[in-house]
């Protein structure tokens, strides 16, 4: 089946790549994949994943980033 992921989801299009989803295109600002899982499952999977926890950590320490200016 075919999935869309917009743009502004491009984490969740990054791990769907990383995790195995094969990238057909992108296409009027969506990223398009193949996969056997549904869009629900990769949203699940990705939201449980190690992936998301370290982007959440790393947004949080770039907090910091502000305070050397």
């Amino acid at each position: 089946m075919q999935i869309r992921i917009p743009k502004r989801e491009l984490h969740l299009a990054a791990y769907m790549k990383a995790a195995g989803a094969q990238f057909i295109d992108y296409r009027q600002g969506s990223f398009i994949f193949e996969s056997d899982l549904s869009e629900v499952e990769w949203r699940v999977n990705h939201s449980n994943s190690e992936a998301l926890k370290v982007d959440r950590e790393l947004f949080t320490l770039k907090t910091f980033f502000q305070r050397d200016m």
